[in-house]
């Protein structure tokens, strides 16, 4: 039971980013779902997360290197709940996202050259949603929620060690 809860952070980011991995695949192949240049580097974000929770579980007793590692997850955590929220915020139409990401076109002799150097899929076109809330947006809240639990949880690892 002890090496459960030394290694309670890193179950919950395998588990919890494994499954925001799967289920994005799962819409990607199964519901045809085209992501765009944001959600893949979301995307990207989780597999880093997944690899550093894989890691962390054999440094159980390397309290120093397994603390910082821990700090990093979470950092990823973080990162990822900022790419999210940015994404929902571009949907939104809160803000304009990168030239790659909107959808916005000018018309010249050079339109056929922006077409084929871009993505098909706008990160500013919601191509689904549940509960009026967007995946980037699920993914936000999600990972924003994860990055407070996990926080209190390095939290108290560090208070133990006092």
């Amino acid at each position: 039971m002890k090496t459960i809860s030394n290694n309670l952070n890193a179950i919950l980011s395998l588990l919890l980013s494994s499954s925001l991995l799967l289920g994005a695949y799962f819409l990607e192949f199964y519901l045809s779902l085209i992501p765009c240049d944001l959600c893949i580097k979301q995307r990207v974000v989780h597999v880093f997360i997944l690899i550093l929770s894989l890691l962390i579980f054999p440094l159980y007793t390397l309290s120093k290197l397994r603390f910082i590692m821990l700090s990093i997850l979470n950092l990823l955590w973080l990162g990822s709940s900022f790419l999210a929220l940015y994404h929902f915020g571009i949907e939104k139409k809160l803000w304009h996202g990168f030239s790659e990401c909107s959808s916005n076109l000018t018309f010249n002799e050079n339109t056929l050259d922006q077409l084929l150097s871009r993505s098909p899929i706008k990160c500013d076109e919601t191509q689904f949603e549940l509960l009026n809330l967007s995946l980037a947006g699920w993914n936000g809240i999600l990972s924003m929620s994860i990055f407070i639990i996990l926080s209190y949880l390095l939290y108290k690892v560090y208070m133990e060690k006092k």
